[in-house]
Formats: structure tokens, sequence, C-alpha cells
């Protein structure tokens, strides 16, 4: 049976701004999406890959360094002997001025240029099919068969956003319709940042590799590509993971801490040292704490920072009083607190929200501590 070995990546966004993250660890990231296009292209020929896909939003919007441009063609030089297909995206749409026509790529790259068309390799036994994104948004699914040789395989890429029933959106709508009546044997997809799975929509396959790199705590968990074989009527591709960190969120119950030093103790002793020391991690803490413990968060980061390669702490807790019992002293935060109850008796849903905002910020008034109007 005739086979065509692929991999499949999509969503790299090359310079991206890492807003999220400090100057240092910012740039850092940047250098980092380097090394993973790098780690693809090794495992391309390590693999003996005979088609790269390449399924949209290479680059990140309207900035990227001529280092990395230089970079990319250097890398793709690599590999001169495989087929290699790009399909433009809604971050990186192709037009007169855009980078895919600032580059000289080399002869084996084939970049679809806008509508519908498609590509023989005949020593292969393959067609593949490609659309690229022209502007930002395509409105209109940009899937659009005329005719199909059913006698060798047929392989799509595509950017787009999957739509149910008829459901429409801004980044090249494609149904479950659309791809069933492909009769493509695959079809990889880029701009969903997360691994679909390998799909079936009757006899079309199709997946989302999802980023090679996580870009921000929305995007947690492994990244990776997606390797293997294509044949008619069938495949056999897997997920590969291939980066470097992972973006992590976790909430941590800080309620038995008095201190610091036992907060920074738990958060150490539930994360694995491995993991602090290499991914980025988004700490929420949560639970009653202590009405003597106030957490100032920029204090408490210093602490971690040599233990963590990055860390952003939210402070989600709230302040274990019996409130009550304060209500009856005959001292200012006592008739405050007194008036505060009495308004939340009265409050609806919304003002109580705002009500309990405002007895959190009176108490660390009276208490004489500084006072946060971010929790953030």
């Amino acid at each position: 049976m005739r086979k065509v070995k692929i991999l499949h990546c999509s969503d790299i966004h090359f310079d991206t701004p890492f807003k999220e993250l400090s100057k240092e660890i910012a740039n850092n990231c940047r250098e980092e999406l380097l090394e993973t296009f790098k780690r693809i292209i090794d495992l391309t020929i390590e693999e003996n890959v005979q088609v790269l896909f390449i399924a949209g939003d290479l680059f990140d919007n309207f900035t990227v360094n001529k280092t990395t441009l230089i970079f990319i063609i250097n890398q793709l030089k690599r590999i001169k002997d495989k087929y290699i297909f790009i399909a433009p995206g809604n971050h990186d749409p192709y037009y007169e001025k855009s980078f895919y026509n600032m580059i000289n790529w080399p002869s084996n790259v084939h970049i679809f240029t806008g509508k519908m068309s498609k590509k023989e390799i005949n020593e292969l036994g393959l067609v593949v099919y490609g659309a690229g994104f022209t502007k930002k948004y395509e409105r209109e699914t940009l899937i659009n068969i005329e005719e199909l040789d059913t006698s060798k395989i047929n392989m799509m890429v595509l950017h787009g956003d999957i739509s149910t029933k008829d459901a429409k959106n801004d980044y090249n709508p494609i149904s479950l319709k659309d791809i069933r009546n492909s009769y493509m044997d695959y079809i990889a997809l880029g701009h969903i940042h997360k691994f679909s799975g390998i799909l079936k929509e009757e006899n079309s396959y199709y997946a989302y590799s999802g980023c090679p790199q996580g870009r921000g705590f929305d995007e947690v968990g492994k990244k990776g590509v997606i390797l293997g074989e294509v044949y008619k009527g069938g495949v056999d591709l897997k997920f590969i993971p291939i980066n470097k960190r992972e973006y992590i969120v976790k909430d941590i119950d800080i309620s038995e801490c008095d201190t610091y030093e036992d907060i920074k103790e738990k958060l150490l002793s539930i994360l694995d040292e491995k993991d602090r020391l290499n991914n980025l991690f988004k700490i929420t803490l949560t639970g009653n704490i202590k009405s003597h413990l106030y957490l100032d968060i920029k204090t408490l980061v210093e602490k971690l920072k040599n233990d963590y390669y990055f860390i952003k702490v939210l402070n989600k807790t709230t302040v274990e009083m019996n409130l009550d019992e304060l209500a009856n002293d005959y001292s200012i935060r006592g008739k405050f607190i007194k008036r505060m109850l009495e308004k939340l008796k009265e409050a609806n849903e919304d003002e109580k929200e705002i009500i309990n905002r405002a007895l959190k910020i009176g108490l660390q008034s009276l208490s004489e501590e500084e006072v946060k109007l971010n929790d953030n």
C-alpha cells in the first residue's frame, strides 16, 4: 500500500511579544521559539518525513526580526529533499507586502496564496490542496474543491475554525459537512492551539496539531506536532510533544499557613522542583487566611523568585474573621463592620460583591495596613 509520511505543525507565531512575562523571560521565550522550529526540522530529518505541513500563523502579525527570517530559511534549506506546504493564517495573511513576499523561499516550499488550489506530486501519488488567508478575516469557507482524483492520496493544509452546524466565524468557518464532502484522506488544520486528537468525518481524517510551544497561561499542557503516515482511505498518525516549557496553572489553598515562610514551604513542597525551574507557573492562592497575615504579593514573589523559572501569583484568599463578634466591639472598626453587615442583609447579589470588597478594603485601612485595590 502506498503511504506518505508527514509532519504537521501550525501556529508557531515567531517573535510573539509574550506580554504576560518579564522582559528578560519574554526575550528568552522568543529565542526558544526558534529552538522549537529547529526541533521540528530535526524531527523531519530523523523520521524521514516526506511532506511538511505548516498550517498557518507562522508569523505573529506585523513584526518579525530580520534574523528570524534568515533563521527560518536556513532551517528549511536543511530539508531541500522534502516537500513543504504553507497555508497562511489570520495572523500572517498573504498579501503584497507580507513577510511571505519578503523571503526568497527554497524551491521545495509551496505557499498557498489565496483561493483553494492544488499541487500534484506524481512521485508520491499525492495531491495537496490548500488555501491561504489574504486578510485578517475570512468569513466564508475557503474549502472549494471542483475536481478530485480519487486514485491518488489527497491531503489538504488549511488555517481555519471549525463551526458547528451553520454557525459562522471570522476565521475561515469550516463545517463538518465541508470536511465530509472534501473526500480528503487527511486535512492538516491550524488556528486552534491545542491538539484535537485525530478526528474523522465519514472517510476524511482531520486534526489540529496545536501550537508547538505555549505562549501564555491560556495555552497550558504539552504542545507539539503530528507525525505519521497517510494512505488512501486511512492514517497512522500520533501526537509528538515538542515544547521546551509548559505553562501551568494551579490553585493552592493556604488556609493553614501563618507566615510567608509557611506559604513558601507549601508551594515548594507540593510542586516538583524540576517543573518549577523549567516551566512557567500561575498560582492562585485560595482559602481563609488568618487576620494577622496580610498578603503582599510582590513580597511573596520576591521570596519565591529563585525557586521558579517564572511565577505569577494571584490572591483569591479571604480573611478569617468572626465579623458578628467584631461588630459588637465599640471601636471604629466594630461600628464599621456592623454598618457593612447591615448593608449586606439588604443587598442583592450584585451589590453584595461590591460591599464585601469595600468591607475588605475598609478592614485593611482600619488595621493600618497598605490598602490593595487590586488583588492581582
